[in-house]
């Protein structure tokens, strides 16, 4: 038969590689999600929006047309619920000057951004 001190001996071991077992199987599926994310592909404006056409407030959907500094272009882009903002951030305004990410092939924004006014 085993004594006491076999059987807690045997208790210790089994836990003890259950705990290693455990952690080298999440540390190597953790070294999988770690690596940081592929940038999202987009363009990058820096303007001022010209227009704005509400489409559903409850929605949080938008129709804004940006025109870009840098080049004068005006594009008409879509912004909801999955475009990242600030908190707590107003809904977008003529004038308001942005910095804006979006997906050319569907004109969606990906982050909407109110820019600081320059002081003079």
């Amino acid at each position: 038969m085993y004594s006491n001190s076999d059987v807690i001996k045997l208790a210790v071991g089994t836990l003890l590689f259950s705990f290693i077992l455990t952690t080298s199987v999440l540390s190597a599926d953790r070294a999988v999600y770690d690596k940081p994310d592929v940038e999202v592909p987009g363009h990058t404006i820096y303007g001022k929006v010209i227009k704005v056409q509400e489409r559903d407030a409850a929605k949080h959907e938008w129709e804004v047309s940006v025109e870009n500094a840098a080049t004068g272009e005006v594009i008409a882009l879509h912004l909801n619920r999955s475009t990242e903002r600030r908190e707590k951030e107003p809904d977008p305004a003529v004038g308001d000057r942005v910095v804006v990410k979006y997906d050319d092939s569907n004109k969606h924004a990906l982050t909407f951004v109110k820019d600081a006014p320059i002081k003079p």
